[in-house]
């Protein structure tokens, strides 16, 4: 992995970029406008731009087709563009602790997704699309604003006995791999059943 400032980005060569798989350019760099000559790294497979204070993200991003990771978290982005949803090869995708209102439903294109983190932001909806992510191994949620989960997100796990219950946006629920969509998706915790329930529509 290589580890860079903007200016030591920009200051390289255009071969000198295309050589790079790995670049992280988060936790202390207080970048605020995304660097531009990222997309020049064409050859990038792994992207971190966490804890940054990056509010916008261009959709030429979208180009970046041999990415596998990507790592935005913890910025104070309040949109995605939907052009993210080319990035097919994508595997893990970080948005959390971001400020982010709403998801594109072309993010359900990303079919070889693992691990997509979405928690901590201002969510008050999630794409039907998603029901499409069916190699999820990790899908969390939790500390949005969401006041329902799409039905058609059954199809992540093999659950299908799933209660008509309402939830809030309180405690952490996260999908792992081989839970119950209780268990995986619900947010709200009944002391007296002793179990996370969810609400589907």
């Amino acid at each position: 992995m290589v580890r860079l400032s903007v200016a030591e980005l920009e200051a390289m060569t255009l071969e000198q970029r295309l050589g790079i798989i790995w670049l992280q350019i988060d936790d202390g760099c207080d970048v605020t406008e995304f660097p531009m000559t990222i997309l020049t790294c064409t050859n990038l497979t792994e992207l971190f731009l966490g804890y940054n204070y990056l509010t916008s993200i261009p959709r030429e991003l979208g180009n970046l087709v041999n990415l596998k990771w990507l790592g935005l978290e913890n910025n104070e982005l309040t949109s995605i563009p939907r052009e993210l949803g080319n990035l097919v090869n994508l595997t893990h995708l970080h948005l959390n602790s971001n400020k982010l209102r709403s998801i594109p439903r072309e993010l359900g294109s990303l079919v070889d997704l693992r691990e997509l983190h979405l928690n901590s932001n201002k969510l008050r909806s999630i794409p039907r699309e998603f029901d499409k992510l069916v190699n999820l191994r990790l899908f969390s949620l939790n500390h949005n604003e969401l006041t329902s989960i799409p039905r058609e997100l059954r199809n992540l796990t093999d659950s299908t006995d799933i209660p008509d219950i309402p939830y809030s946006s309180g405690p952490e629920f996260t999908v792992v791999a081989g839970e119950t969509v209780d268990r995986v998706i619900g947010v709200n915790t009944f002391p007296d059943l002793g179990r996370l329930c969810a609400r589907f529509f």
